[in-house]
């Protein structure tokens, strides 16, 4: 930092002491202390004062380096709540350029992906800020051409920060330059969103300062650009994901469908069986608050649960009288068919087990193991009432229908003994407040995975 003295002879002192400033011949600022010192003759007569100045172009350049750097730090820290919070890419660029101008003080701000067709257009995405049509009738390129060397369309290319400084007398007028300058923009910074080699687009951010955008600052929002790159290829990927698994569920659905379907074709009087007893198993597994992806393995297990009569010969299960000790026998053996067809196909959910366990009874009476209480799983216990209030409100070879009321007269008599209390009592209530009916079904127990 220089120091320079100046002498000036009889003038008088100054009753204000102080700081002011001087703008040098290249527009540096001099910061003067006046008065600092008074200059006497031997007589004691005053005859001048001494002004020392001092040199502060720096510091002042420093003093703003360091704002526009705390800005930034600002900025980016509001962006990674945003990064967190995000639920779509969409939603996450839309907060990116809301914090970048109202955090980051910056004029306007908007993402743009770069489109691989013929023309490398880049296609605006989400923009907040000072004017917001000040894209309208742009052709936004990323193309090796005039209109692709803007700083969005070199940011992309070059994968690099590009740095634009607008002012009246350019030599060079770029198709955007009038259009900036009209809205009060002064400077531009455009930064590459990429994933490895993939080029997905831009972030560009106009201010109204043309000295905007020193390097630190650059650096900072520069790796915010890096944090939105990465926040747009992970919600990608989820969504990826996400589709992918829920096709993986529709094809296991469809497959299990037809796999039940089969056994309704041989055993014509039970049609439509499985799937009611799917409908009721979801609607009690809902009304006891369970996790709507348990709701769905209920459905699964209840679309299947008697898949194992598959083994069971056709002319027994539309047997119109009654049934042998060897023949019921033959019947009962369809929970553990069943288990032994679905045991190795790997689901999320315990199917399988389900479908072994859902003529178990709590008090151990029933089949193929006599389990009691706790050691049946909440499913099979959900599927057997289910299971036992359809077949008893419908039509059966040996019987005709015996409505819903004789069901719910078979929970009410023997919860506690064959069926959980809780199931049955949640199954009682969705019928007592008509909030369940089997004609309410259209073939599906209407749950989406």
């Amino acid at each position: 930092m220089d120091t320079y003295v100046y002498v000036k002879l009889l003038l008088p002192p100054r009753q204000s002491r102080g700081i002011s400033h001087l703008i040098r011949k290249d527009g540096g600022l001099i910061d003067v202390s006046l008065a600092l010192s008074p200059i006497r003759n031997g007589s004691g007569y005053l005859v001048g004062v001494s002004f020392v100045e001092h040199d502060v172009t720096e510091l002042k350049v420093a003093e703003r380096e360091l704002r526009a750097v705390n800005r930034a730090l600002l900025t980016r820290s509001s962006c990674n709540l945003a990064l967190v919070r995000a639920a779509n890419e969409i939603a996450l660029m839309e907060e990116i350029c809301h914090v970048l101008v109202e955090v980051g003080g910056y004029r306007f701000a908007w993402v743009g992906f770069a489109r691989h067709d013929e023309e490398k257009t880049v296609q605006p995405m989400v923009h907040y800020g000072y004017e917001k049509d000040c894209l309208d009738g742009i052709q936004l390129s990323w193309a090796d051409t005039d209109q692709g060397r803007s700083p969005w369309g070199n940011a992309i290319r070059s994968g690099t920060p590009q740095i634009y400084q607008y002012s009246a007398g350019d030599s060079t007028v770029t198709p955007w330059h009038d259009e900036l300058l009209k809205r009060g923009y002064r400077s531009v910074l455009a930064l590459p969103l990429r994933h490895k080699i993939e080029k997905l687009g831009a972030l560009t951010i106009y201010a109204s300062d043309p000295d905007a955008f020193h390097t630190e600052e650059v650096k900072l929002i520069a790796e915010l650009a890096d944090d939105l790159s990465y926040g747009i290829t992970a919600l990608r990927t989820n969504v990826a994901q996400e589709k992918s698994v829920g096709r993986l569920q529709e094809s296991m659905e469809s497959t299990i469908k037809a796999v039940a379907n089969m056994v309704e074709m041989r055993d014509p009087y039970t049609t439509g069986h499985q799937q009611r007893v799917a409908g009721l198993a979801v609607a009690i597994g809902r009304a006891m608050g369970l996790p709507e992806q348990k709701v769905y393995g209920l459905q699964l297990a209840g679309i299947v649960h008697d898949l194992g009569k598959i083994h069971v010969p056709a002319e027994i299960l539309s047997k119109p009288g009654k049934l042998t000790k060897i023949e019921y026998e033959m019947i009962k053996s369809h929970a553990e068919s069943g288990y032994e067809i679905l045991k190795n196909v790997d689901f999320l959910w315990p199917i399988a087990q389900t479908v072994l366990q859902h003529h178990e009874r709590i008090d151990g009476s029933g089949y193929p193991a006599g389990l009691k209480g706790d050691k049946i799983l909440l499913e099979a216990k959900i599927i057997a009432v289910a299971d036992v209030v359809e077949a008893i409100s419908s039509h059966r070879p040996y019987r005709p229908a015996l409505g819903v009321e004789a069901a719910l007269n078979e929970l009410r008599t023997n919860r506690g003994k064959f069926y959980d209390p809780a199931v049955a009592d949640v199954c009682l209530k969705l019928f007592s407040e008509n909030t369940f009916s089997f004609e309410g079904l259209s073939g599906s127990a209407g749950i989406t995975p």
